[in-house]
């Protein structure tokens, strides 16, 4: 059995799924936590003990802090979770960092704010981080990646990405997706085309046109902006010489289209009106994270979701934003 300490009992920690009874899903750190048979939460810690008693439900003794300070040396947590505020979280890695015993972090992304929080992280934790990039942990996500490296649907043609709520906010996942299915992919040009409607004032949502190098091929991407308040939609479309993959975040499925003759113009090539459906395991997927944390602990999995990959969705981020129009070799 492994012992968790979680800082940080909001949405993510528990509040998106408290249903102790409903074993079909897990939305919430403390809900994965409890339902992965050898796992168990030590610690929770939060400055709130609005949701103490909900905490005990699933774990009756869980031992319940307001400051993670008096942890900093303990020598019987294994799993280190941080689900502060991303301003929070050098912080805690920083005091936690000289602790031999924690075997692995579990971190909610991003991992940090600024660009000097990276630069000024120990290395001697960075092999030990997973960050919470939801998506990587599920199985026909993971296969898609391997039919795009095995190049079983051809050359890709374009990518058409529909997201909303600010590039970082929610445009970080797509980014994520990206750099997971094309394995960290070089960016040739990225260009800002138009604004609209962001997460805040810090965090806009961008028309945005990039290029990517992928097997000496490039291939050109469109991150199309939406307005939040009128419609959450979070979608990826990856169309292939010989198939069209559309992955859409509402439906929790990747749909996949043949390229098929026109049944009046038969010269003329369309998508199938029928896709083959692979669903995406949403209402499991922290569970499953939770479950790749345990395999790697045991040395039986490597890290799909680590502080390189981090690294690479910053470039790809800081790019971004930057307005990065120069063609690199």
């Amino acid at each position: 059995m492994l012992n968790i300490a979680l800082i940080g009992i909001g949405n993510i920690g528990l509040l998106f799924d408290k249903d102790i009874n409903d074993k079909s899903k897990a939305l919430s750190h403390i809900k994965a936590i409890y339902l992965h048979k050898k796992l168990n939460l030590k610690y929770a810690v939060d400055i709130d003990n609005t949701h103490k008693i909900i905490v005990q439900k699933f774990f009756p003794n869980v031992i319940f802090l307001n400051t993670y300070e008096i942890l900093i040396n303990n020598t019987d947590i294994d799993i280190l979770t941080i689900a502060t505020p991303t301003s929070t979280h050098h912080k805690i890695l920083k005091q936690f960092s000289k602790n031999k015993y924690i075997k692995q972090y579990f971190i909610e992304k991003p991992l940090f704010n600024t660009n000097k929080d990276y630069k000024n992280l120990l290395p001697t934790i960075n092999n030990k981080i997973v960050i919470n990039y939801l998506r990587r942990f599920d199985k026909n996500i993971q296969k898609l990646k391997k039919e795009i490296l095995q190049n079983k649907f051809g050359d890709v043609q374009k990518i058409v990405i529909n997201y909303c709520k600010g590039i970082k906010n929610n445009g970080s996942h797509m980014i994520d997706m990206i750099n997971f299915l094309f394995n960290n992919p070089k960016i040739v040009s990225s260009k800002i085309l138009d604004t609209t409607k962001g997460f805040n004032k810090d965090d806009l949502t961008y028309d945005i046109f990039i290029k990517i190098k992928y097997q000496n091929q490039i291939i050109p991407i469109y991150f199309l902006g939406l307005d939040h308040t009128l419609y959450n939609v979070i979608e990826q479309n990856i169309y292939f010489e010989n198939k069209i993959v559309r992955y859409i975040n509402s439906k929790s499925q990747i749909e996949y289209f043949n390229i098929v003759s026109d049944k009046i113009f038969p010269q003329y090539k369309v998508s199938s009106k029928k896709a083959k459906i692979k669903k995406v395991s949403t209402k499991l997927l922290m569970l499953n994270a939770y479950k790749k944390i345990y395999k790697i602990i045991e040395k039986k999995e490597k890290n799909i979701s680590s502080y390189k990959d981090e690294l690479a969705n910053i470039k790809f981020l800081n790019l971004i934003l930057k307005g990065h129009n120069e063609i690199s070799d």
